[in-house]
């Protein structure tokens, strides 16, 4: 199978690293030993790939970078139109199977893909559709405006995907049973869920000493909760003034996470490390005691698993996605509940036997996110839904 992988809206490391874009990556590692694979997408698609050093892939690359002094929205506009451009002269070789692949729903990449479906109507198309913005007046937490004005541009896109593509790709099974309402047949929309490379935890060695009360491991996005976390610590110090804070990560609140934990007065407990990955990153997760994850709003959120495999209990805000992510290993306070997040970390740090049993149940809970076998589910459901036996994909639903 030769997978045309269109990513044309990427921010790599160290920049960022969203959750999409490590699907992605631990697909293409995967799937590129039995498959071939072209990456199509401006100057971040590559680098994405060459900072994970993916082997054995194609890449076609669609300028736009230079575009970014004129702002965020113009420069998605002009990924949009270059990518739109370049799928009329991408050429299919006659004696492969071919595979469109949109590693999100974001116009930049879907549109072009869904143009070289129209091109190419027997090449089943996949459409990655990881977040779903809340809708206007929701009342449902998160982080405001941006979010939600979103909303009727992804919706518009999210008809067609529908419509058009033979596999979706999405987070949660709440998303998947939404899709589902929608029209699509269940064998045609695969909860991703995420993984984590068991490999590179258990070739870190336990630290002698936790340096670390706790760990934070996500972009500092308004999505993930990095302010509100500060908040929580403060309060935390007021009981432990000692209290240590990693926090793993890089993104747009990068200075303002910085000034505030200075107007906190809690800088001297908190320790910003940036984009980290791999065996450095796992050194600083074995060093802390908690895993923290306050997103305030979310669909999943894989990262924390990753610390979940070294034994770290984790805390966050009940949100209904986490439920689904992370239903045992961890302790939940109401959403909003600053107070009440920072007693879930105190209690952790302070009752061994609930520390024991959390941290026996997190273990084991994370030993189930093995990429290997996230990589090959999300293969054999692609394979499942564009077999031409297949049921049909969608069938619209009147309301």
């Amino acid at each position: 199978m030769h997978i045309h992988w269109i990513a044309n809206t990427i921010v790599p490391p160290p920049i960022s690293l969203s959750g999409g874009d490590r699907i992605m990556v631990e697909c293409i590692r995967r799937w590129s030993q039995d498959h071939k694979i072209t990456v199509y997408g401006n100057e971040g698609a590559k680098q994405l790939c060459d900072w994970f050093e993916l082997q054995g892939i194609e890449h076609v690359t669609w300028p736009a970078d230079h575009f970014k002094k004129y702002g965020r929205l113009f420069w998605w506009f002009m990924q949009m139109v270059k990518g739109l451009r370049a799928a009329k002269s991408i050429e299919f070789a006659p004696n492969e199977k071919h595979l469109i692949m949109a590693t999100s729903e974001f116009h930049p990449s879907c549109l072009p893909a869904m143009r070289l479906k129209k091109r190419y109507p027997n090449a089943p198309l996949v459409v990655g559709l990881y977040f779903f913005a809340p809708k206007w007046f929701s009342g449902q937490p998160g982080p405001g405006l941006m979010f939600t004005a979103y909303r009727p541009v992804q919706q518009q896109i999210y008809r067609r995907t529908l419509r058009e593509a033979e596999m979706i790709l999405t987070t949660v099974v709440s998303d998947r049973d939404l899709m589902i309402s929608d029209g699509r047949s269940p064998e045609s929309v695969f909860a991703v869920l995420g993984g984590v490379d068991l490999t590179i935890p258990r070739s870190v060695p336990e630290p002698k000493e936790k340096a670390f009360d706790a760990v934070f491991i996500s972009r500092l996005h308004p999505q993930k909760g990095p302010l509100e976390l500060l908040d929580v610590w403060k309060i935390l110090t007021q009981k432990r003034p000692s209290a240590r804070l990693a926090m793993i990560g890089s993104g747009p609140l990068d200075a303002q996470c910085k000034a505030k934990a200075e107007k906190l007065g809690i800088a001297r407990n908190v320790e910003f490390f940036g984009f980290k990955d791999g065996m450095e990153k796992y050194k600083i997760i074995k060093s802390a005691r908690v895993v923290v994850y306050p997103a305030v709003f979310e669909v999943g959120g894989m990262a924390s698993a990753e610390a979940l495999c070294c034994g770290l209990p984790g805390v966050s805000f009940d949100l209904p996605p986490l439920r689904v992510y992370y239903p045992r290993g961890w302790l939940k306070a109401p959403p909003g509940d600053f107070a009440g997040l920072s007693d879930c970390v105190y209690r952790l740090l302070t009752d061994e036997k609930l520390y024991a049993e959390t941290s026996k149940e997190a273990y084991a809970a994370g030993l189930e996110w093995d990429w290997n076998a996230r990589a090959k589910a999300m293969w054999d459901a692609i394979e499942t839904a564009i077999d031409p036996s297949a049921k049909p994909f969608f069938n619209p639903v009147r309301r």
